[in-house]
Formats: structure tokens, C-alpha cells, sequence
């Protein structure tokens, strides 16, 4: 009897453990489900590493779109009072998430679409949710055209940094697919069987092969470039509506330039096809 009393403490002190920690930790994942007119996939972020600026310690966000194989930097976070603060890279900081607010209360906060614009929103309701046995808190928040839910802890049910997303793009739809505390499964989009999807025919790139693109975000005008452990046999590019916008085909080179004279700023997707046949979805910033 003993026994079984103490175990029960245990899980009841773990389970208090994995609500208190804060939204900021290495040992967080979350992976996203994209879905637009070309088809479905999965990106995965992670935080690691720190960085001062201005004498001020953040903590380093990653995306990947091939299960870890190769990470893209996507700014840097930093928490103080349940408030959660953002900067991209090259621009200043935002609210990212505000842990405080209560039913009425409004707050200005960014996301990664939004670039430097503030988004106001207004907390409707705060509810407990219980997912995979973990109490926590839940925030349904909105503003004249669009809401979102906010769980402590994990973020948006957007996706970590896409709060509020519709305010600034349309298309493609971001989904928190399933989210992750030192490997073990704590949240899962309803109905979903995987944590990793992607659309049929779009495999993750093979062991040893890496794709980077740099620089990301990318200013109109100027170049960027994917490389690549292997050969780039075709690239297709698309705009934020899922439009073929260029196309590249039987380059056979480690290393790509690729101009941006032709691209309105916006999000972009890129496809690539190596020459072992494996391929990848990346995501690139033009301003």
C-alpha cells in the first residue's frame, strides 16, 4: 500500500514538474503540420544554444522539415514573468506570448509572419485542458477576425512561433501536430496516428544528406543559395498560394545561387530533388 502511495506522489510530483517549467527549454519539441495546394508536411523546432544581445541572454529556436537532419535558424527567445519574448533575425523583439493576461484583458504580440507588427488580441475565455494526464491552463484568444489557443507550457496550437498567423498570411495552414517534453508525448493534434507527416511522394532526405539555404530571411534583390552534401537535380519554388513561380531542372551542382529579382516579398517554398532520389521542402523568406 505504501508503495503504491508513493508512486502515486511521484506522478503527481512530475506531472506538477512539467506544468511549472516555463515555455523556454532544450528539452522541448514541437512539430508543426503545413498544409497548402502542394501538399502536406511536417517542420520540427527545437530550441538550442543562447545568444546575447545587448548585454540580454536569449535562447536560440530552430526549424527542421527533415526530422533533425538539418536545422534553419529562426531567432531567438527569451522569458521573463510567464512573458515570452521573440526577435527574428535582423529585427527587433515582440511578444511572443503573454502567460499573464486574464478573460478581457488585451495584448499586443508577434508572430514569425508578421514580421514587426504587433497583433492586438483579447482573451475570451481560460479553461483547464488535460492532455495525456497533464493539467494545464488553456487560453482562447481573438480579435476582430481571427483566434487562437494558447496552452501553458506548449503555445499556440498553431505552432510555436505562429500565433495568430491568419493576421498576415493566408495559405498555407500551420497546425500544432504533436509536441514533445524530454521525448515524452504530451500533446497530439485529435485524430492524427503520426507525428511526422508529408505528402505522398515527398520522402525525408537519406542519411548524410544535408540541404541548407542562406541567407534566410533573404532582402529583394539580392541572392541566396542552397547547398548540399549531394547533387540538386530539380528545384521548384512556390509562392504562398502554392503557384509554381520558377523551376530549375538537371543542375547536377553541390552548391546553387538563385537570384531573387523575380520574387515579390513574401514566404516562399522550396522543393529540391537530389541526386539519390530524396526529396525536401524548405521554407524561404523574401523582404
Amino acid at each position: 500500500m505504501k508503495k503504491h502511495l508513493f508512486l502515486f506522489a511521484m506522478a503527481l510530483l512530475m506531472s506538477a514538474s512539467v506544468v511549472a517549467q516555463g515555455f523556454i527549454s532544450p528539452d522541448k519539441q514541437w512539430n508543426v503540420f503545413i498544409s497548402s495546394y502542394t501538399g502536406c508536411n511536417t517542420e520540427i523546432f527545437k530550441i538550442q544554444g543562447d545568444s546575447i544581445v545587448e548585454g540580454t541572454t536569449y535562447s536560440k529556436i530552430w526549424v527542421s522539415y527533415d526530422s533533425l537532419v538539418s536545422l534553419q535558424f529562426m531567432g531567438l527567445l527569451r522569458e521573463a514573468g510567464n512573458v515570452v519574448y521573440y526577435m527574428q533575425p535582423n529585427l527587433t523583439e515582440g511578444v511572443l506570448y503573454d502567460f499573464n493576461l486574464q478573460v478581457g484583458e488585451t495584448a499586443m504580440v508577434r508572430n514569425y509572419f508578421c514580421y514587426e507588427l504587433d497583433i492586438p488580441v483579447t482573451v475570451v475565455s481560460i479553461d483547464t485542458v488535460d492532455y495525456f494526464g497533464v493539467e494545464r491552463r488553456q487560453w482562447l484568444l481573438q480579435n476582430e477576425e481571427f483566434c487562437d489557443t494558447w496552452v501553458e507550457g506548449i503555445g499556440s496550437l498553431s505552432g510555436s512561433l505562429y500565433t495568430m498567423f491568419s493576421a498576415c498570411i493566408v495559405c498555407p495552414v500551420w497546425e500544432l501536430l504533436c509536441y514533445h517534453e524530454n521525448d515524452l508525448l504530451l500533446y497530439r493534434m485529435p485524430y492524427a496516428t503520426t507525428c511526422y507527416q508529408t505528402s505522398v511522394g515527398i520522402d525525408e532526405p537519406a542519411s548524410g544528406t544535408h540541404i541548407f539555404v542562406a541567407p534566410n530571411p533573404v532582402k529583394r534583390g539580392d541572392n541566396f543559395t542552397l547547398k548540399t552534401s549531394g547533387f540538386i537535380g530539380a528545384i521548384n519554388i512556390f509562392n504562398s498560394s502554392g503557384k509554381l513561380v520558377r523551376s530549375f531542372l538537371n543542375t547536377n551542382e553541390p552548391t546553387i545561387t538563385i537570384s531573387t529579382e523575380e520574387l515579390a516579398p513574401g514566404i516562399y517554398f522550396i522543393t529540391t530533388t537530389t541526386s539519390d532520389n530524396s526529396r525536401s521542402e524548405m521554407k524561404l523568406v523574401v523582404e
